[in-house]
């Protein structure tokens, strides 16, 4: 995952043709254009609020639902509240899938969620309605990647590099995926051209020091698979399961938080992870015992996840004796 990554730009920000002022009933009107106003005003939770209220408010007639779904799905989406934008970004495409954007924004979700099969679908029908939208390009280009599609993704990030070639995270992006490939000089090219764009971004930075370190790697003669590993679908898979079926209730702080503990373990520790599931539920175990104090137990998530408590019980001795001080100050 891309933990730290800006996202894509938000709707208004490329010039979309819907209009603010639709055609709703009289309480859902008034419902969607105080929601308006306050996301204006940057009062992003309540206009969430009024936006789900608007939802609420619709009679049997529909018309303008597809507005309040776009601005609810994209807030969320901008806010951080990924699992829950998808619920309304997917009742967003059902009511127009002609529209590119629309599957653009739901293929993003999808790829911070770590359903990079889902992403990929979704982010390859927004390509096919703007094949040179520079973002439609280096989100589906990213995804490639990490699918170890790795000859068409990094085409597809080189296109978006020719037309928007001051973008640093394009830059990174094909960067990473150069790497994967072990094309080092050309990924420490553009990890340089991306430090040079945007000095100041912890992201652009932890990346350049990722190629400078694997570049030293590899002329050590360590192998692909050991250094790069938490870079694949089988990695991501593990996120997924956890996403997937972490509660509820969890903020979403703290899957970005499972992220940054999964990725650092990962970085640290490079054993084939053969069974995503048993580490799906040693992470939900970490993060509940890290920041909820629920005392959730591993019978549950052996349950949860179908695998053995015994499984989950070595895995997150692993995953602590791994990280072990780190733990403490996240």
């Amino acid at each position: 995952m891309r933990t730290g990554v800006p996202q894509g730009p938000r709707w208004e920000d490329q010039g979309s043709p819907h209009k603010e002022e639709i055609s709703l009933n009289d309480i859902a009107s008034q419902f969607f254009k105080k929601g308006l106003r306050a996301e204006r005003n940057g009062e992003y939770e309540s206009a969430i609020d009024l936006f789900k209220r608007s939802l609420s408010a619709f009679s049997s007639d529909k018309s303008g639902v597809e507005e309040v779904l776009l601005h609810l799905g994209d807030l969320l989406l901008y806010t951080g509240r990924v699992r829950e934008s998808v619920k309304y970004l997917k009742e967003l495409v059902s009511v127009n899938p002609r529209d590119h954007h629309y599957h653009y924004l739901l293929g993003f979700a999808y790829s911070k969620l770590m359903k990079v099969k889902e992403a990929e679908r979704e982010l390859r029908k927004a390509l096919s309605g703007d094949p040179d939208e520079p973002e439609y390009l280096r989100s589906l280009g990213w995804v490639l990647c990490v699918r170890d599609k790795l000859d068409e993704g990094e085409a597809l990030l080189r296109k978006a590099h020719e037309l928007d070639p001051e973008n640093p995270y394009i830059c990174t992006d094909l960067a990473m995926c150069l790497a994967k490939k072990e094309e080092m000089d050309e990924a420490i090219y553009m990890a340089d051209l991306a430090r040079e764009l945007e000095p100041d971004s912890p992201f652009v930075e932890e990346t350049w020091n990722f190629i400078k370190e694997y570049a030293e790697l590899l002329k050590k003669g360590q192998r692909i698979g050991d250094i790069f590993n938490y870079f694949s679908e089988s990695e991501v898979r593990v996120l997924s399961l956890f996403y997937d079926k972490a509660e509820p209730f969890y903020p979403e702080y703290l899957l970005e938080e499972a992220s940054r503990i999964w990725l650092n373990f990962r970085k640290a520790n490079r054993k084939l992870i053969r069974k995503p599931e048993v580490w799906a539920a040693a992470l939900e175990y970490t993060i509940d015992m890290l920041f909820m104090g629920r005392g959730l137990s591993q019978v549950d998530l052996a349950r949860k996840y179908r695998v053995s408590r015994g499984s989950i019980s070595r895995s997150y001795k692993e995953l602590v004796s791994t990280l072990g001080d780190e733990l403490t100050v996240l």
